[in-house]
């Protein structure tokens, strides 16, 4: 097998002497703000995500659009993006099981804060919470 350079003496170094200075002349702030700048995943992802959503748009035959804040590019019509499942939280819209939750979860909280003041007034005076129970004193 062969090599590409040929061996160097001893006291010679493989690395030309500018590039040598460079190295030693560097300090981390200037290593780090000439390194190469690579997205996140996360970047690529919606990048990519945002790049088909157009790609759809454009294909679909008399799509409207809309233009965006700045007038610059052109905006979906539609505000929700087609894979929204990721999301969470409430729609806006309300039904009849919603309600009945928030009644429920209403009725706990106050549950809980009755609770919280017997709890209290047992801790705090046992004597006087006592004859409250059996009404005598």
């Amino acid at each position: 097998m062969t090599t590409d350079s040929a061996p160097t003496p001893e006291g010679e170094s493989s690395i030309p002497d500018e590039v040598w200075e460079q190295f030693l002349s560097d300090n981390e702030r200037d290593i780090r703000a000439s390194a190469p700048k690579e997205p996140s995943a996360r970047a690529r992802i919606v990048a990519r995500r945002l790049r088909e959503q157009e790609a759809r748009a454009a294909a679909a035959p008399g799509s409207k659009r809309r233009r965006g804040r700045r007038g610059g590019a052109s905006v979906p019509a539609s505000p929700i993006p087609d894979d929204t499942s990721w999301r969470t939280g409430r729609t806006g819209r309300t039904d009849e099981s919603d309600r009945r939750r928030l009644r429920r979860g209403r009725l706990r909280g106050m549950v809980a804060v009755v609770l919280l003041v017997v709890i209290l007034l047992i801790v705090l005076s046992p004597s006087h919470a006592w004859s409250l129970v059996t009404g005598k004193g």
